[in-house]
């Protein structure tokens, strides 16, 4: 229901309101919310428009909150990227649903509903205060990297995994030739 832009915008709020006191560049926020570089700073001059967040050039720049996450909601900050409309009339303009939705819609505005309800609900404190560890999503533990010049033993593990999941869907892919060429 969220836009993957109006989830970035929340990652970034609550990448800021852990750290009010230290500003933070557009590369940090990116960094820390797997969200590009660019796009990042798109999101950051949206909501600084909107008075959520400043942002300041030079030595000692960077972005911080502007609002207080005590108050500021989480459909405060979807509402600023990608407003939650609800829906009022047949999306597919057929006459016989102009007086009423028809199931279908009905059960998704409501749905709607209870989402814009829940945001509202919600400050970016609360999500921080309700953590039980880093806020954001953290990966798996499989690891990509490369590290002093070799290659980390996780990637090894997921490469040979990979293979053999490429070796096995091959070999089924020529029994099923074999057997449809009979």
């Amino acid at each position: 229901m969220l836009s993957n832009t109006a989830e970035y915008a929340l990652r970034i709020m609550i990448v800021l309101a852990e750290d009010p006191d230290n500003p933070q560049t557009s590369a940090q926020i990116a960094e820390a919310t797997k969200v590009s570089g660019d796009y990042a700073v798109k999101i950051l001059q949206w909501l600084g428009r909107a008075g959520l967040v400043r942002g300041r050039r030079g030595r000692g720049g960077g972005f911080r909150l502007r609002c207080d996450p005590n108050r500021t909601t989480l459909l405060d900050i979807v509402n600023v990227i990608d407003p939650l409309e609800r829906i009022t009339t047949c999306p597919l303009g057929r006459d016989a649903h102009r007086n009423k939705l028809c199931p279908l819609h009905s059960r998704l505005d409501e749905i709607i509903g209870i989402l814009t309800d829940s945001l509202g609900d919600l400050t970016i404190q609360d999500v921080i205060d309700g953590a039980k560890g880093p806020t954001l999503c953290r990966s798996s533990g499989v690891t990509l990297g490369v590290s002093a010049g070799r290659k980390s033993t996780s990637r090894s593990k997921n490469t040979a995994n990979v293979r053999g999941r490429k070796k096995k869907t091959a070999a089924a892919a020529a029994t099923r030739r074999r057997k449809a060429g009979r």
